[in-house]
């Protein structure tokens, strides 16, 4: 059967209702119209199909993600922290994932250095946590990013809905106190937000100290996920924090409280390749790129596909929705 015009056989298809017409036809043979017409048909089939890409794409940009603040510890410096959180934010970045990074390192920040300038999908913002009431600023700011206001411009700015704090080395104090002030519920039931704890442990006893006395203070009030610096050895030398009975019996409480634990590793860099990395300020994504020492792209290449499957189990408590491995 063939569908015929019969209103516009002579005249020009010049509504989104001759389309749909045409469309809930059995059958059409474009060869039936005149060319003209033909051209019609197919400049309003065009139209149709970004219209549709447009809403599509508007409902991506007013679909905020569920809120979270990614605090980054691990007590002294040297653990691993900074090499962690670089990882993370390169995998929010290569993942188009906006994302608020708080670089509380005064002496060494190295995510101003080395992340400074993504500016698309990441801000940068520096935090002196050890001058009073910084902290408190921080989350104030926290809320004003999550719900916007009309910039100058009169335009509302896209709400933030993932923050990520890495806390400096001798913060433990400020940041226990912060906490002991009722923080963690009023992020939760105030502002939706919840906090994911990620602790940076080597093979020493102060390692598992740390992660004990944090869970002294926030408790089962958030996520927490426990990194491997295999740096210091394979996983299976981390026998201190591995055979800690208070180390399980953290486990055990925060299992019946239904936030499971996550043990997962971070992978060892050559350390030819990060003095490469650390020489030149460059990102893990700049290392890639770059073509003056193939190796250092090899490498730096494996390590950062590596440590996005580590993290690939704990994605949700990191405020992603997905991480392709593949992508540099």
């Amino acid at each position: 059967m063939t569908q015929t015009i019969n209103n516009n056989q002579n005249g020009n298809i010049n509504s989104k209702a001759d389309i749909s017409a045409i469309e809930a036809a059995e059958e059409i043979k474009l060869n039936d119209l005149a060319p003209e017409q033909q051209l019609e048909l197919e400049k309003l089939k065009l139209d149709l199909d970004m219209a549709s890409d447009a809403d599509k794409e508007a409902e991506e940009v007013t679909k905020t993600p569920p809120r979270r603040l990614v605090i980054v510890g691990g007590g002294k410096g040297g653990v691993g922290k900074s090499m962690w959180t670089r990882g993370f934010l390169q995998t929010c970045i290569d993942e188009k994932r906006r994302i608020v990074a708080v670089d509380a390192d005064n002496s060494n920040p190295d995510l101003l250095r080395y992340y400074g300038e993504d500016g698309e999908h990441c801000q940068i913002q520096q935090l002196n946590i050890f001058k009073d009431g910084s902290i408190d600023r921080f989350f104030d700011q926290i809320k004003r990013m999550m719900e916007p206001e009309l910039d100058t411009y009169n335009q509302l700015p896209p709400p933030e809905s993932l923050f990520l704090l890495e806390l400096p080395p001798q913060s433990r104090q400020i940041f226990k106190k912060f906490i002991e002030q009722e923080f963690l519920e009023t992020a939760a039931n105030d502002y939706d937000i919840r906090v994911t704890m990620v602790v940076v442990v080597s093979r020493v006893s102060d390692s598992v100290k740390q992660l004990i006395d944090l869970y002294s203070f926030c408790g089962n009030k958030v996520d927490y996920i426990v990194v491997k610096n295999l740096f210091y050895g394979e996983e299976s030398e981390f026998s201190r924090y591995s055979n800690s009975s208070i180390v399980q019996e953290i486990k055990q409480e925060l299992l019946k409280a239904g936030i499971p634990l996550f043990d997962i590793t971070m992978p060892d860099l050559l350390e030819y390749a990060y003095d490469y990395l650390d020489e030149k300020s460059l990102t893990f994504s700049e290392g890639i790129k770059q073509k003056e020492l193939p190796g250092v792209k090899m490498r730096v290449k494996s390590w950062l596909k590596t440590f996005k499957q580590q993290i690939y189990p704990v994605k949700h408590l990191l405020g992603l929705e997905s991480i392709n491995v593949e992508i540099f």
